[in-house]
């Protein structure tokens, strides 16, 4: 199985097909990933569709089965080959840990019973009610208000861990653009610390998206990157900056930037070579690993946007706010997910609540 990137005549970015083990197009996936495109996904979630459907599709290989033989049962036993991938009729009696976590797998499956879904639509594909048996969400059907709001509760997704994500302290981020080498480099991690930006849209940027002279950053969604970095959801936003990291960009376009480009991103490789290509998502990785490496605090890209959201909701922001600043599309992702308070926070704001009973007497 392989998944080949390939390019199409009348589109501006790339598209992904899923080879069986004789390098020709599984047909299914094909059509699915048309219909994926035409309805607007990003090229970055067709990519991660065409991955995880290679996982469903080796599981099937492995056991001698075709998409007509997946019943309730099948999905179930998927979904713990995810986690212990074993081989047929091999029992490990040995303890082993997981090799992916519960919303990696959840993930997994919400693509795979996507894919099912539209196979059921198209009226040739017999298989389980996918709607009602396997959904990764609760499902409501149009004559739920018949059945008095009971429906199907989902029953193929495994309990998530919550993870309470470490954010940094102000002395961390301090360090942690110090020890920064080049203009670019501080300038790509302050983005995702003062903007709150996701790596792909920091790789996004263009030169016209930056409007100096009033201290703003348009996240503009494009159709093609040639670095393959793209804006999430692909929503169009504007995020204020403060004047110290405008005057970092005018700085690394005046010292560290050439005006001979063919181009117009924002982030280029400085290395010999390779200079002036589009920086892409694996290079600023590796960035953070010898960061990580120089200062000893273990961090990643995204807690660099985690931290700047939770640092907004302590300073009093509100919350509908964050979510806009963030490029959320629920207000919920951001209370849940990118907001984190410390023991040390509620006992703040407890002594706050205190005080102005104390005031009201």
């Amino acid at each position: 199985m392989k998944v080949q990137k390939i390019t199409v005549d009348n589109k501006s970015y790339p598209l992904y097909l899923l080879l069986d083990k004789d390098y020709q197009v599984i047909e299914p996936v094909m059509r699915f990933i048309k219909y994926l495109d035409n309805t607007g996904k990003s090229p970055n979630t067709i990519k991660s569709y065409c991955y995880h459907l290679k996982l469903l599709y080796e599981f099937m290989e492995q056991r001698g089965m075709t998409l007509n033989d997946i019943g309730f049962e099948e999905l179930a036993n998927f979904m713990g080959w995810l986690r212990y991938p074993t081989e047929v009729k091999v029992i490990d009696l040995q303890p082993k840990e997981a090799i992916r976590e519960e919303t990696t797998v959840n993930t997994i499956l919400n693509a795979v019973v996507s894919y099912l879904e539209y196979l059921n639509r198209l009226g040739n594909f017999k298989s389980i009610n996918i709607f009602k048996q396997a959904r990764g969400r609760n499902f409501k059907g149009f004559l739920n208000h018949i059945n008095q709001g009971k429906y199907q509760k989902n029953v193929l997704k495994l309990r998530a861990k919550k993870k309470q994500i470490r954010t940094l302290t102000s002395v961390e981020v301090k360090q942690i653009i110090n020890a920064c080498h080049t203009k670019r480099d501080k300038l790509t991690l302050l983005l995702m610390y003062e903007g709150g930006l996701r790596i792909g849209e920091v790789l996004s940027l263009r030169l016209e998206d930056i409007a100096t002279w009033d201290n703003q950053i348009h996240l503009t969604p494009r159709d093609v990157n040639v670095n393959e970095a793209y804006i999430k959801l692909r929503k169009e936003r504007t995020i204020h900056v403060s004047k110290e990291l405008m005057a970092l960009y005018t700085d690394y376009l005046v010292h560290e930037y050439s005006e001979d480009l063919e181009h117009d991103y924002v982030f280029i490789s400085l290395k010999e070579g390779y200079y002036g290509k589009p920086l892409k998502y694996q290079s600023v990785l590796d960035l953070v690993r010898r960061i990580v490496k120089r200062t000893k605090i273990d961090f990643t890209p995204h807690m660099l946007r985690h931290t700047h959201a939770t640092q907004l909701i302590r300073d009093g922001w509100d919350v509908a706010h964050v979510q806009k600043r963030l490029g959320h599309a629920h207000v919920q992702t951001t209370l849940n997910t990118y907001v984190h308070f410390t023991n040390q926070d509620m006992k703040n704001e407890f002594n706050k609540y205190l005080e102005g009973k104390e005031r009201k007497k």
